[in-house]
């Protein structure tokens, strides 16, 4: 029986992101014909759309190709039709190596369909950091592109008072004013399970916090990254949470926008890249994260996208620096980063109250 209520829990989880994010994207050409025949110089490569994807290619694909000669067949989605595709290939998967984020890696991991990642099989393993591996305890199943996070954002034209606290939301300055996440994003549950710390509930349990969350006047909900740029760039919103890349490149943009690291710390992420399990490319894979992990990789990551690196030796300029997730003098350590294997426990649970209480 726990097996077939982890598998709702999952299914469930899924449905909800997919409604939220849109139809998975399907592969294309080269891409749909992965692995239905060994070649040596090509791997199969799930990774994310956008200005990421985009941020991926110029500063790992492209030069990997280049610098080895193995042809990479992109498949663009999110993490959640990823993991959905890798469910569904199970056994005979089309995908050598997947990028996910938290809580949807350890979901993987735990349906088996991704590999335990070899770490002596990385050549410079020691010039990363700890944080450059994700797992349980020795086992490691992901390998880490760089860590962000959920922070607060205001506009300065209109918040006088700029929030220093996931508690100054309330204000009543802000009311009407305000954009949080729903269950769709990953950082959704991270924060309703703060709020729900920060009101002296005890851990797994967010009735509390979700009774806290529903004294917000919201403009709206947001599903997604770019719901919530779209939010704020309307003026629709001019305040609440949002992540740090996309809040500094609307601010690059000329917008008056600032991303503030909460006194509690920034909800942190990471986004990891997962060997598949049953691809016929181990050796191909290996090559690839030796690359993804270099300092010149690991710098363009995180100039372009403002992702914390996991690289020790990665120089960043002051602009990048005062931009990591952490603030300018931080590190990955400082992130508060939640317990995701515990919110995946309760995912189900908490995506039904939410909807049932807030409305989906």
């Amino acid at each position: 029986m726990k097996k077939v209520r982890r598998n709702l829990m999952l299914f469930a989880a899924i449905l909800l992101v997919l409604a939220g994010c849109g139809k998975p994207v399907q592969p294309k050409g080269e891409a749909a014909k992965a692995n239905t025949e060994v070649k040596k110089d090509e791997l199969s490569i799930a990774i994310f759309g956008g200005d990421w994807g985009k941020t991926i290619k110029k500063h790992i694909i492209e030069p990997f190709e280049q610098e080895t000669g193995i042809k990479v067949n992109i498949i663009e989605g999110n993490s959640t039709t990823t993991f959905s595709r890798l469910l569904q290939e199970k056994g005979s998967p089309t995908i050598d190596l997947a990028l996910m984020d938290s809580g949807i890696s350890e979901m993987s991991f735990e349906e088996d369909v991704v590999e335990s990642i070899d770490k002596s099989k990385l050549k410079g393993i020691n010039s990363l950091l700890p944080e450059a591996f994700h797992g349980n305890g020795e086992e490691v199943f992901g390998v880490a592109l760089g860590y962000w996070g959920l922070g607060i954002v205001y506009n300065k034209d209109e918040i006088k008072n700029p929030p220093k606290s996931w508690n100054d939301l309330w204000k009543e300055e802000y009311k009407g004013k305000l954009t949080v996440p729903t269950p769709a994003t990953t950082g959704g549950l991270p924060l309703l399970m703060q709020i729900a710390e920060l009101e002296g509930e005890a851990k797994g349990t967010v009735d509390k916090g979700l009774s806290k969350m529903k004294e917000l006047e919201v403009v709206a909900y947001f599903d997604g990254s770019g719901t919530a740029t779209n939010l704020y760039q309307s003026g629709e919103a001019s305040v609440g949470a949002h992540y740090g890349g996309p809040a500094y490149v609307m601010k690059d943009q000329g917008l008056p926008i600032e991303f503030v690291v909460p006194e509690e710390g920034v909800l942190g992420a990471g986004s990891f890249w997962h060997m598949v399990k049953g691809t016929k490319k181990s050796e191909q894979v290996y090559s690839f994260l030796n690359y993804a992990t270099t300092k010149n990789a690991q710098e363009g990551i995180a100039s372009d996208l403002y992702l914390a690196p996991v690289h020790k030796d990665v120089e960043l300029d002051e602009k990048t620096l005062e931009r990591m997730p952490y603030g300018k003098n931080g590190s990955i350590q400082d992130l508060n980063m939640p317990d995701y294997n515990l919110i995946n426990q309760h995912r189900e649970e908490w995506n039904e109250l939410w909807n049932r209480e807030m409305g989906s």
